[in-house]
């Protein structure tokens, strides 16, 4: 099967997914430095499939080691599990919405444990008051679905650079000229 394209003139050609902005649409808050390269372990709380697929691809290409949960439970114990190890993770991504233990009683209850890691929601819910209703769970960053890769990254980046407690030391960021 193919698809006419009509003429590609003009039409740039993207050599990474991170420079392509979802809806042709550009958003200058979402910039991630050129080169920029994430160095870090991410814990990705996602029970989608397609969306584990996604975010983990992104992530890989960006440089990241992701290590997934498929529900908050499981979310929940491994950044525990990690972090009484002495090798927590850099970064939480948590879906808001999945089964056995959604993203809100996982971050909460990760916070009540002494979890001072970055958290980053990820939620398909963009309606006003739902990243203040993650934030108040303990989330450090509110990232929306569907993914735009350079917004998801700029998101982790921030949380890394201001998210988390005294576990989280420096940002995992480094570029690729370094």
């Amino acid at each position: 099967m193919t698809v006419e394209t009509g003429s590609l003139v003009g039409v740039p050609m993207l050599e990474n997914l991170m420079e392509a902005p979802a809806n042709g649409k550009c958003n200058s808050k979402a910039s991630v430095p050129k080169g920029a390269r994430l160095d870090c372990r991410v814990l990705l709380a996602e029970d989608g499939l397609d969306n584990q697929r996604l975010i983990s691809l992104i992530l890989k290409k960006a440089g990241a080691e992701v290590t997934l949960a498929e529900d908050g439970r499981i979310a929940h114990d491994k950044a525990l599990a990690a972090h009484e190890a002495g090798d927590p993770f850099d970064v939480v991504l948590m879906d808001m919405q999945m089964p056995v233990m959604d993203g809100y009683m996982a971050t909460k209850n990760l916070r009540l444990a002494n979890y001072t890691g970055p958290i980053v929601a990820l939620t398909a819910n963009a309606m006003a008051g739902d990243e203040d209703k993650c934030r108040q769970s303990g989330c450090d960053g509110y990232a929306t679905k569907p993914i735009n890769a350079a917004e998801l990254l700029s998101t982790i980046v921030d949380a890394l650079e201001h998210g988390g407690g005294p576990i989280h030391a420096a940002p995992a960021l480094r570029m690729f000229d370094e």
